[in-house]
């Protein structure tokens, strides 16, 4: 949540994705049985149309942070390039 506030994202609009991934609840059925619910572990869930953007914020800032000090890279078109994060642009 703190990488969407750096960001500028609308309080409302964290508070609804916060909604949607914080204390989320999972009963697994084996054979026709419920199991107690548990906590979901952090991270993205899956098939939400909304997590590949989320991981990619959280992925960008990770990346932003480890490289802060390295001034090494290849440069293109006068562009210091520290790390690629897409194969393809």
């Amino acid at each position: 949540m703190n990488a969407l506030r750096r960001m500028g994202v609308d309080w409302r609009d964290r508070r609804l994705i916060g909604n949607l991934y914080m204390g989320q609840k999972i009963r697994i059925r084996i054979d026709g049985e419920l199991s107690e619910p548990g906590m979901l572990g952090r991270g993205v869930r899956q098939g939400c149309p909304l997590s590949p953007l989320l991981f990619n914020i959280y992925i960008e800032e990770l990346i932003r942070e480890a490289l802060e000090d390295i001034e090494e890279g290849v440069k293109m078109r006068g562009v210091l390039m520290k790390a690629l994060r897409f194969a393809d642009f």
